[in-house]
C-alpha cells in the first residue's frame, strides 16, 4: 500500500511538472510572436519615417558641351603644360567632371591660366593627382550664366613628363565625379570631349 501510494505520488508529481514545463514554453512561444510582431511594427513605421528619394528629375537641353585637350610633347624631367578649350560653352551655370591620367608618365604639379569668372585652384580636387585623377566641380557664383568664345582656354594643367619614351592620354571622364553640366535654364546639357596626348621623348 505504501509503495503504491508513493508511486501515485511520483506519478503525479510528474505530471505536474510536464504542465509546468508545457506552460512555460507555451508562454515564451507567446512572448516571442508578440516581440517579433513589435519588431515588424517598429520596422514598419521607420521606413516609413524614412525621407523618400526625390522623383524629381531636371529637365535636358539637346545643347552639348564640347571640350578639348591640347596635344603636347616634352623631354623626361620637364613641366609640360595642356590646355582645356571650350566650344558651346552657352550661358551655363555650372560644370562638372573627373580629368584623368596615366601616372606612371606624368606627375601632377598644377594649374593656371583660368578662364572662367569664380574658376580657382579650390574648384579642382587635388587628392587623388597621384592616382592620376582630379575632379573638377565649377560654378557661377553670379547665377546669370557664363559664356566663351569657341577655343578659348577655360584652363590649363601642368604636368612633370617622367617616363621617357611613353605617353599618357589627358582625358575627360565620369568618375569618381559624375559629369554633370547645367545651363542658365537650369537644364542638364551633354558633354561631348577630346582627349589630349602628351609624349614624353
Amino acid at each position: 500500500m505504501t509503495i503504491r501510494l508513493t508511486f501515485i505520488i511520483i506519478l503525479m508529481a510528474l505530471l505536474w511538472s510536464c504542465q509546468s514545463d508545457t506552460s512555460n514554453t507555451n508562454t515564451e512561444a507567446g512572448a516571442a510572436t508578440a516581440q517579433a510582431a513589435q519588431s515588424e511594427i517598429t520596422t514598419a513605421a521607420q521606413k516609413e519615417a524614412r525621407p523618400q528619394p526625390s522623383l524629381y528629375t531636371p529637365p535636358k537641353s539637346n545643347e552639348v558641351l564640347f571640350l578639348s585637350i591640347d596635344d603636347q610633347t616634352a623631354k623626361a624631367g620637364e613641366t609640360v603644360c595642356t590646355t582645356v578649350r571650350g566650344r558651346g560653352f552657352n550661358s551655363l551655370l555650372s560644370m562638372q567632371y573627373t580629368v584623368a591620367w596615366d601616372p606612371d608618365v606624368l606627375a601632377f604639379k598644377g594649374l593656371k591660366d583660368f578662364g572662367l569668372p569664380y574658376l580657382t585652384i579650390q574648384n579642382f580636387g587635388t587628392t587623388k593627382v597621384q592616382e592620376g585623377l582630379m575632379p573638377v566641380a565649377w560654378i557661377d557664383n553670379a547665377l546669370k550664366g557664363v559664356t566663351v568664345s569657341a577655343g578659348n582656354p577655360l584652363y590649363s594643367i601642368c604636368f612633370e613628363a617622367k617616363a621617357s619614351g611613353q605617353s599618357s592620354p589627358v582625358q575627360i571622364i565620369g568618375e569618381p565625379t559624375a559629369i554633370e553640366v547645367v545651363n542658365l535654364g537650369e537644364e542638364l546639357i551633354g558633354l561631348d570631349s577630346e582627349p589630349g596626348t602628351i609624349t614624353v621623348q
